[in-house]
């Protein structure tokens, strides 16, 4: 039985003459969470937003629940209703409060009725400590706070995965301990979750799954432990020790 929500078959990605992803392999099964390491430009971030369709691939292909999303005439409004996606920067709307960047996407591509969104959104932003800030804005809020807006927002649309793409990186050290801490109760709580970060505790700690990328390949996956405490590459070494 194939438990995989998300599939990269053999993908092959360009910008240009440079060949930034290559022969990606990788299946994302049901309740896993994936950590995607590697150094700066070894593809990460790029193979994310393939899988929602921001960046398009030239070879390969990429399922969700064994349906093509990377074919010509796959429905990429509806895909990205399934696929959340928190960037590094928050992508708020700065006009609009916490509570009414939640609910805005229910509302106007799933046509949720307004008092079912705003209920919805209150729950989540209760979930990620936030409900007390539901009216702000947010140039009121912290980046950690904005980070954990963005999360629920995501949320709200009730993806069957999420993807992260170094989401405190832009944070002050203080502030991502509170970050992680939702991604860390997401993963209890079952969401299917592809995670590119440089914080090697929580990859070890909630990861189920290390994937090193360098120069647009997979050339190691393992489980944290036998990633952390024995890589079986030359190049898994090589990253580690520059980390560890």
């Amino acid at each position: 039985m194939n438990n995989a929500v998300l599939q990269f078959d053999d993908i092959d990605k360009y910008f240009g003459e440079t060949h930034v992803l290559k022969d990606i392999t990788l299946n994302i099964d049901t309740s896993e969470v994936c950590v995607i390491v590697g150094p700066s430009g070894s593809g990460k971030s790029t193979l994310l937003r393939c899988a929602n369709r921001l960046e398009e691939i030239q070879n390969g292909e990429i399922r969700l629940d064994g349906q093509s999303i990377s074919a010509v005439d796959a429905d990429v409004n509806r895909l990205r209703q399934r696929i959340g996606m928190v960037f590094q920067s928050f992508n708020l709307f700065p006009h609009k409060t916490a509570l009414e960047n939640v609910t805005l996407a229910p509302r106007k591509v799933k046509n949720l009725p307004d008092k079912e969104a705003t209920q919805r959104a209150e729950n989540l932003l209760d979930e990620v400590g936030l409900l007390e800030q539901s009216s702000s804005y947010p140039n009121q809020l912290s980046g950690g706070q904005k980070q954990r807006v963005a999360i629920a927002r995501a949320l709200a649309m009730e993806p069957k995965i999420m993807l992260f793409d170094e989401v405190t990186s832009a944070l002050d050290p203080e502030l991502v301990g509170e970050v992680l801490g939702v991604m860390r109760d997401l993963a209890g709580d079952g969401m299917t979750m592809m995670v590119v970060t440089h914080e090697m505790g929580f990859a070890r700690e909630v990861g189920d799954r290390v994937v090193l990328m360098a120069d647009g390949r997979i050339v190691e996956s393992a489980s944290p432990t036998s990633f952390f405490e024995n890589p079986s590459t030359t190049r898994g070494k090589q990253f580690l020790s520059k980390l560890l």
